[in-house]
C-alpha cells in the first residue's frame, strides 16, 4: 500500500494527503527520497506495533491458559479428596465386615468337609462358611451356584 501512495504523490500533486505531497513537485528529487524513508519508517513502526500486539496477545493467552490449568488442578484435587474419603469409608466398612465375620463360630469339621467336597482352599471354604453364619448347607449351595 505505501508504494501506491508514493506513486500518486509523485505523479499528481492534488491526489495525496497533506502538505508534503503538495510541496513535492516544488522540491528536487531528494524530497521523494525523504518521503520514501518516512513511508519505510512508518511501515516499520506499523510492523513493530503489530508484532508487539501479537506478543501481548501471546502473553495474555498464556496467562489465561495457566488460569484454566489452575482450575482444572483444583477440580482434580477435589475429586481425589472425595475419592480418598470414599475409599476410607469403604475400608472402614470392610474392616467392620471382617470383624463381624471373625466373630462367627464355625466348626473345623465343616470347613474340612467343604475343602474336600468342593476342592477349594481352606481360606475360601472358611470365609464362605463364615459368610453364611456357619450353615454348611447354605455355604455349599452358594459355592455350587457360584461355580
Amino acid at each position: 500500500m505505501p508504494k501506491k501512495a508514493k506513486a500518486k504523490g509523485g505523479d499528481d500533486a492534488a491526489g495525496g494527503s497533506g502538505a508534503s505531497t503538495a510541496a513535492a513537485p516544488a522540491e528536487p528529487e531528494g524530497a521523494t527520497g525523504d518521503e520514501e524513508a518516512e513511508e519505510a519508517e512508518e511501515a516499520e513502526q506499523s510492523g513493530r506495533a503489530k508484532r508487539e500486539g501479537a506478543d501481548v496477545s501471546r502473553v495474555t493467552d498464556f496467562v489465561e491458559q495457566k488460569e484454566l490449568d489452575s482450575s482444572k488442578a483444583t477440580q482434580a484435587l477435589a475429586a481425589i479428596a472425595a475419592e480418598d474419603a470414599q475409599s476410607a469409608a469403604d475400608a472402614q466398612a470392610e474392616a467392620l465386615r471382617e470383624k463381624e465375620l471373625a466373630a462367627v463360630a464355625i466348626d473345623t469339621a465343616d470347613v474340612d468337609m467343604i475343602v474336600e467336597q468342593m476342592e477349594l482352599d481352606r481360606d475360601r471354604a472358611e470365609r464362605t462358611l463364615r459368610e453364611h453364619k456357619g450353615d454348611v448347607v447354605a455355604a455349599l449351595n452358594a459355592l455350587v451356584t457360584a461355580a
